[in-house]
Protein backbone atom coordinates (compact mmCIF):
# COMPACT_ATOMS: atom_id res chain seq x y z
CA UNK A 1 0.00 0.00 0.00
CA UNK A 2 1.43 3.30 -1.33
CA UNK A 3 1.80 5.96 1.82
CA UNK A 4 -0.87 8.72 1.50
CA UNK A 5 -1.31 12.05 3.53
CA UNK A 6 -4.95 12.64 4.38
CA UNK A 7 -5.06 16.42 3.85
CA UNK A 8 -8.28 18.64 3.10
CA UNK A 9 -8.47 22.30 2.20
CA UNK A 10 -10.27 24.30 4.83
CA UNK A 11 -9.97 28.13 6.18
CA UNK A 12 -6.61 29.27 8.78
CA UNK A 13 -7.52 30.57 12.29
CA UNK A 14 -5.11 32.02 14.83
CA UNK A 15 -1.94 30.25 15.54
CA UNK A 16 -1.06 30.64 19.56
CA UNK A 17 -1.38 29.82 21.90
CA UNK A 18 -1.94 25.76 20.81
CA UNK A 19 -5.00 24.99 20.74
CA UNK A 20 -7.01 22.06 18.87
CA UNK A 21 -8.83 24.10 16.22
CA UNK A 22 -5.86 26.00 15.95
CA UNK A 23 -4.17 23.02 14.90
CA UNK A 24 -6.87 21.51 12.67
CA UNK A 25 -6.51 24.84 10.31
CA UNK A 26 -2.60 24.57 10.29
CA UNK A 27 -2.79 21.17 9.02
CA UNK A 28 -5.71 21.95 6.70
CA UNK A 29 -4.00 25.01 5.39
CA UNK A 30 -0.89 22.68 4.35
CA UNK A 31 0.81 24.07 7.36
CA UNK A 32 2.19 20.64 8.02
CA UNK A 33 5.51 22.06 10.49
CA UNK A 34 3.77 24.53 11.98
CA UNK A 35 1.27 21.74 13.28
CA UNK A 36 3.60 19.19 13.58
CA UNK A 37 5.59 21.76 16.01
CA UNK A 38 2.43 22.93 18.02
CA UNK A 39 1.53 19.10 18.45
CA UNK A 40 5.11 18.55 20.12
CA UNK A 41 4.22 20.89 22.50
CA UNK A 42 1.71 19.70 24.17
CA UNK A 43 1.54 17.30 27.66
CA UNK A 44 1.79 13.88 27.57
CA UNK A 45 -1.79 13.64 28.79
CA UNK A 46 -3.12 15.77 25.93
CA UNK A 47 -1.75 14.16 23.40
CA UNK A 48 -3.64 10.64 24.09
CA UNK A 49 -6.68 12.92 23.71
CA UNK A 50 -9.05 11.62 20.82
CA UNK A 51 -8.47 15.31 18.67
CA UNK A 52 -4.77 15.27 19.05
CA UNK A 53 -4.95 11.45 18.01
CA UNK A 54 -6.76 12.75 15.03
CA UNK A 55 -4.05 15.44 14.21
CA UNK A 56 -1.21 13.19 14.22
CA UNK A 57 -3.60 10.77 12.13
CA UNK A 58 -3.12 13.65 9.98
CA UNK A 59 0.73 14.68 10.01
CA UNK A 60 0.91 10.74 9.43
CA UNK A 61 2.74 9.61 5.99
CA UNK A 62 2.01 6.17 6.55
CA UNK A 63 -1.76 5.15 5.59
CA UNK A 64 -1.64 1.82 7.94
CA UNK A 65 -0.07 3.77 11.19
CA UNK A 66 -2.51 6.88 9.83
CA UNK A 67 -5.63 4.39 10.23
CA UNK A 68 -4.48 3.24 13.85
CA UNK A 69 -3.83 6.73 15.09
CA UNK A 70 -7.97 7.34 13.66
CA UNK A 71 -8.79 4.24 15.04
CA UNK A 72 -7.49 5.11 18.77
CA UNK A 73 -9.29 8.42 18.18
CA UNK A 74 -12.58 6.77 17.78
CA UNK A 75 -11.65 4.69 21.04
CA UNK A 76 -10.79 8.03 23.13
CA UNK A 77 -12.96 11.31 23.86
CA UNK A 78 -13.10 12.50 19.71
CA UNK A 79 -14.82 15.60 18.57
CA UNK A 80 -18.23 14.59 17.10
CA UNK A 81 -17.46 16.54 14.19
CA UNK A 82 -14.44 14.78 13.53
CA UNK A 83 -15.50 11.79 14.83
CA UNK A 84 -17.35 11.77 11.78
CA UNK A 85 -14.82 12.47 9.39
CA UNK A 86 -12.54 9.53 10.69
CA UNK A 87 -15.21 7.25 10.08
CA UNK A 88 -15.31 8.58 6.48
CA UNK A 89 -11.41 8.55 5.89
CA UNK A 90 -11.76 5.11 7.44
CA UNK A 91 -14.59 4.01 5.66
CA UNK A 92 -12.32 4.59 2.73
CA UNK A 93 -9.37 2.89 3.59
CA UNK A 94 -11.22 -0.31 4.39
CA UNK A 95 -12.55 -0.44 1.05
CA UNK A 96 -9.59 0.55 -0.62
CA UNK A 97 -7.60 -2.51 1.10
CA UNK A 98 -10.36 -4.78 1.03
CA UNK A 99 -10.98 -5.51 4.69
CA UNK A 100 -14.96 -5.90 4.00
CA UNK A 101 -16.11 -6.86 7.57
CA UNK A 102 -14.45 -3.89 8.92
CA UNK A 103 -15.67 -1.72 6.48
CA UNK A 104 -19.45 -3.07 7.13
CA UNK A 105 -19.30 -2.76 10.61
CA UNK A 106 -17.79 0.65 10.74
CA UNK A 107 -21.25 1.22 8.32
CA UNK A 108 -23.56 0.05 10.87
CA UNK A 109 -22.02 1.99 13.59
CA UNK A 110 -21.91 5.38 11.51
CA UNK A 111 -25.80 4.78 10.60
CA UNK A 112 -26.52 3.87 14.00
CA UNK A 113 -25.37 7.00 15.52
CA UNK A 114 -25.97 9.66 12.56
CA UNK A 115 -29.38 8.61 10.83
CA UNK A 116 -28.97 11.33 8.46
CA UNK A 117 -25.33 12.21 8.90
CA UNK A 118 -23.32 14.43 6.45
CA UNK A 119 -21.30 11.06 4.71
CA UNK A 120 -24.83 9.35 4.79
CA UNK A 121 -24.92 8.73 0.81
CA UNK A 122 -21.78 7.20 0.76
CA UNK A 123 -21.68 5.03 3.57
CA UNK A 124 -25.04 3.28 1.71
CA UNK A 125 -23.22 2.99 -1.53
CA UNK A 126 -20.34 1.78 0.62
CA UNK A 127 -23.05 -0.69 2.01
CA UNK A 128 -24.22 -1.38 -1.75
CA UNK A 129 -20.69 -2.67 -2.83
CA UNK A 130 -20.21 -4.68 0.48
CA UNK A 131 -23.02 -6.92 -0.60
CA UNK A 132 -22.32 -6.75 -4.49
CA UNK A 133 -18.90 -7.69 -3.51
CA UNK A 134 -20.18 -10.75 -1.42
CA UNK A 135 -22.53 -12.24 -4.33
CA UNK A 136 -25.36 -10.69 -2.36
CA UNK A 137 -27.79 -9.00 -5.13
CA UNK A 138 -30.92 -9.35 -4.03
CA UNK A 139 -29.61 -6.98 -0.70
CA UNK A 140 -27.39 -4.73 -3.20
CA UNK A 141 -30.14 -3.85 -5.03
CA UNK A 142 -32.78 -3.22 -2.50
CA UNK A 143 -29.89 -0.97 -0.49
CA UNK A 144 -29.16 1.40 -4.00
CA UNK A 145 -33.08 1.55 -4.40
CA UNK A 146 -33.69 2.87 -1.05
CA UNK A 147 -30.68 5.01 -2.05
CA UNK A 148 -32.28 6.31 -5.42
CA UNK A 149 -35.20 7.47 -2.75
CA UNK A 150 -33.11 8.91 -0.55
CA UNK A 151 -31.10 11.00 -2.49
CA UNK A 152 -32.61 12.67 -5.39
CA UNK A 153 -29.72 15.29 -6.44
CA UNK A 154 -28.65 15.22 -10.10
CA UNK A 155 -24.84 13.92 -8.80
CA UNK A 156 -26.45 11.07 -6.38
CA UNK A 157 -28.82 10.34 -8.84
CA UNK A 158 -26.38 9.39 -11.82
CA UNK A 159 -24.24 7.62 -8.87
CA UNK A 160 -27.34 5.86 -7.71
CA UNK A 161 -28.39 4.71 -11.04
CA UNK A 162 -24.65 3.54 -11.98
CA UNK A 163 -24.37 1.30 -9.00
CA UNK A 164 -28.06 -0.26 -9.84
CA UNK A 165 -26.83 -1.11 -13.24
CA UNK A 166 -23.42 -2.13 -12.33
CA UNK A 167 -25.58 -4.83 -10.30
CA UNK A 168 -28.24 -5.63 -12.67
CA UNK A 169 -25.09 -6.57 -15.39
CA UNK A 170 -23.65 -9.58 -13.03
CA UNK A 171 -26.77 -10.84 -12.75
CA UNK A 172 -27.86 -10.61 -16.63
CA UNK A 173 -30.64 -8.21 -16.97
CA UNK A 174 -28.93 -5.91 -19.58
CA UNK A 175 -32.26 -4.35 -20.82
CA UNK A 176 -32.45 -2.67 -17.58
CA UNK A 177 -28.73 -1.94 -17.15
CA UNK A 178 -28.20 -0.82 -20.43
CA UNK A 179 -31.43 1.97 -19.99
CA UNK A 180 -30.07 3.57 -16.40
CA UNK A 181 -26.36 4.00 -18.69
CA UNK A 182 -27.94 5.11 -21.46
CA UNK A 183 -30.01 7.94 -19.14
CA UNK A 184 -26.60 9.10 -17.12
CA UNK A 185 -25.06 9.35 -20.77
CA UNK A 186 -27.30 11.78 -21.88
CA UNK A 187 -27.14 13.72 -19.01
CA UNK A 188 -26.12 17.91 -19.19
CA UNK A 189 -23.17 17.84 -17.11
CA UNK A 190 -21.98 15.47 -13.90
CA UNK A 191 -19.47 12.96 -12.52
CA UNK A 192 -21.36 9.74 -13.16
CA UNK A 193 -21.12 10.70 -17.42
CA UNK A 194 -18.00 9.11 -17.95
CA UNK A 195 -18.32 6.21 -15.50
CA UNK A 196 -21.52 5.39 -17.99
CA UNK A 197 -20.33 5.69 -21.24
CA UNK A 198 -17.18 3.39 -19.83
CA UNK A 199 -19.12 0.89 -18.88
CA UNK A 200 -21.93 0.74 -22.18
CA UNK A 201 -18.58 0.91 -24.32
CA UNK A 202 -17.02 -2.34 -22.34
CA UNK A 203 -20.01 -4.24 -22.29
CA UNK A 204 -20.93 -3.64 -25.71
CA UNK A 205 -16.89 -5.41 -26.10
CA UNK A 206 -17.76 -8.32 -23.82
CA UNK A 207 -20.92 -9.11 -25.94
CA UNK A 208 -18.61 -8.36 -29.32
CA UNK A 209 -21.28 -5.94 -30.38
CA UNK A 210 -18.96 -3.85 -32.48
CA UNK A 211 -21.12 -0.98 -33.68
CA UNK A 212 -22.22 0.05 -30.28
CA UNK A 213 -18.99 -0.21 -28.91
CA UNK A 214 -16.87 1.75 -31.33
CA UNK A 215 -20.41 4.44 -31.20
CA UNK A 216 -20.11 4.80 -27.37
CA UNK A 217 -16.00 4.54 -27.22
CA UNK A 218 -16.00 7.76 -29.62
CA UNK A 219 -18.60 9.25 -27.72
CA UNK A 220 -16.30 8.80 -24.69
CA UNK A 221 -13.23 9.75 -25.80
CA UNK A 222 -14.59 12.74 -27.87
CA UNK A 223 -16.31 14.32 -24.22
CA UNK A 224 -13.01 13.19 -21.96
CA UNK A 225 -10.31 12.85 -24.29
CA UNK A 226 -7.80 12.14 -21.10
CA UNK A 227 -9.95 10.29 -19.09
CA UNK A 228 -8.66 7.05 -17.79
CA UNK A 229 -10.12 4.10 -19.38
CA UNK A 230 -9.68 4.94 -22.69
CA UNK A 231 -6.46 2.79 -23.72
CA UNK A 232 -7.60 0.20 -21.93
CA UNK A 233 -10.68 -0.25 -23.89
CA UNK A 234 -8.53 1.06 -26.68
CA UNK A 235 -6.66 -2.50 -26.96
CA UNK A 236 -9.92 -4.42 -26.09
CA UNK A 237 -11.69 -2.92 -28.90
CA UNK A 238 -8.41 -3.89 -31.06
CA UNK A 239 -8.95 -7.42 -30.25
CA UNK A 240 -12.40 -7.64 -30.99
CA UNK A 241 -12.80 -10.23 -34.19
CA UNK A 242 -14.14 -8.24 -37.06
CA UNK A 243 -13.99 -10.82 -39.96
CA UNK A 244 -16.89 -13.06 -39.20
CA UNK A 245 -17.55 -13.95 -42.82
CA UNK A 246 -21.70 -14.41 -42.02
CA UNK A 247 -21.89 -10.46 -40.92
CA UNK A 248 -19.68 -9.50 -44.00
CA UNK A 249 -22.54 -12.03 -45.95
CA UNK A 250 -25.53 -10.02 -44.31
CA UNK A 251 -23.56 -6.92 -45.21
CA UNK A 252 -23.77 -7.20 -48.42
CA UNK A 253 -27.37 -8.31 -48.84
CA UNK A 254 -28.28 -5.08 -46.89
CA UNK A 255 -25.70 -2.64 -48.07
CA UNK A 256 -24.84 -1.85 -51.61
CA UNK A 257 -21.19 -0.07 -50.78
CA UNK A 258 -18.99 0.12 -47.48
CA UNK A 259 -17.44 2.58 -45.92
CA UNK A 260 -15.03 3.66 -43.31
CA UNK A 261 -16.73 5.18 -39.87
CA UNK A 262 -14.28 7.06 -38.17
CA UNK A 263 -16.21 8.98 -35.46
CA UNK A 264 -19.11 9.92 -33.95
CA UNK A 265 -20.08 13.27 -32.48
CA UNK A 266 -22.88 15.14 -30.25
CA UNK A 267 -21.32 18.57 -31.48
CA UNK A 268 -21.55 18.91 -35.52
CA UNK A 269 -18.41 21.01 -35.02
CA UNK A 270 -16.18 18.16 -33.81
CA UNK A 271 -17.53 15.92 -36.86
CA UNK A 272 -16.55 18.63 -39.29
CA UNK A 273 -13.01 18.80 -37.47
CA UNK A 274 -12.89 14.64 -38.26
CA UNK A 275 -13.95 15.13 -41.35
CA UNK A 276 -11.28 17.38 -42.40
CA UNK A 277 -8.09 15.07 -40.72
CA UNK A 278 -9.55 12.54 -43.51
CA UNK A 279 -9.98 14.60 -46.50
CA UNK A 280 -6.21 14.17 -47.51
CA UNK A 281 -6.63 10.52 -49.02
CA UNK A 282 -8.47 10.99 -51.60
CA UNK A 283 -12.00 9.57 -50.85
CA UNK A 284 -15.41 11.11 -50.05
CA UNK A 285 -15.87 12.09 -46.36
CA UNK A 286 -19.17 12.44 -45.61
CA UNK A 287 -21.12 13.81 -42.26
CA UNK A 288 -24.56 12.09 -42.03
CA UNK A 289 -26.34 13.01 -38.87
CA UNK A 290 -28.56 10.27 -36.83
CA UNK A 291 -31.24 10.58 -33.68
CA UNK A 292 -30.75 7.56 -31.49
CA UNK A 293 -33.49 7.90 -28.13
CA UNK A 294 -33.94 11.65 -29.00
CA UNK A 295 -30.18 12.74 -29.21
CA UNK A 296 -28.25 13.42 -32.68
CA UNK A 297 -25.47 12.26 -33.15
CA UNK A 298 -22.97 12.92 -36.22
CA UNK A 299 -21.19 10.36 -38.01
CA UNK A 300 -18.33 10.67 -40.39
CA UNK A 301 -17.76 8.30 -43.13
CA UNK A 302 -14.62 7.84 -45.45
CA UNK A 303 -14.88 6.23 -48.65
CA UNK A 304 -17.06 4.48 -50.93
CA UNK A 305 -15.92 0.87 -51.38
CA UNK A 306 -17.30 -2.22 -53.95
CA UNK A 307 -15.91 -4.70 -51.15
CA UNK A 308 -15.66 -5.09 -47.56
CA UNK A 309 -12.58 -7.22 -48.11
CA UNK A 310 -11.15 -2.58 -49.65
CA UNK A 311 -13.04 -1.41 -47.20
CA UNK A 312 -10.94 -3.31 -44.32
CA UNK A 313 -8.03 -2.83 -45.92
CA UNK A 314 -8.32 1.10 -45.88
CA UNK A 315 -9.48 1.21 -42.72
CA UNK A 316 -6.35 -1.20 -41.07
CA UNK A 317 -4.58 2.09 -42.58
CA UNK A 318 -5.86 4.43 -41.08
CA UNK A 319 -5.97 2.66 -37.48
CA UNK A 320 -1.98 2.12 -38.16
CA UNK A 321 -1.46 5.72 -38.95
CA UNK A 322 -4.21 7.29 -36.05
CA UNK A 323 -4.22 4.66 -33.94
CA UNK A 324 -7.62 4.84 -32.79
CA UNK A 325 -10.51 2.12 -33.93
CA UNK A 326 -12.05 2.64 -36.79
CA UNK A 327 -15.20 0.71 -38.53
CA UNK A 328 -16.64 -0.90 -41.76
CA UNK A 329 -19.95 -0.64 -41.95
CA UNK A 330 -22.36 -0.98 -44.93
CA UNK A 331 -24.60 1.41 -46.60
Amino acid sequence: MKKIVFIIIALCIGVLPVKADSIYSLITNGKLKEASDSLSTLSTAASRKGNYLFYQSLLEPDAKKAVQLMEAALNASVATTYREEISLRLAQYYFISGECGKLRKLITNYRTMWEKGKYDDIMLRYAVVIDERDGQYESALRQVDRYLVSYTKDEQKQWGRIDKARILLKINKRIGADKLLRSVSKSKSGPGIPVALYLLTSESIRRNRADDAVFYYNLFQEAYPYAIGLDELLNRLGKMSTDDSREHEADKLTGTYYSVKVGVFSKRGNAKKQANLFKKYGYKVEIKSKVISKVKYHVVYVGHFKTFEKAAAFKDKLEAEHHEPYQVVAR
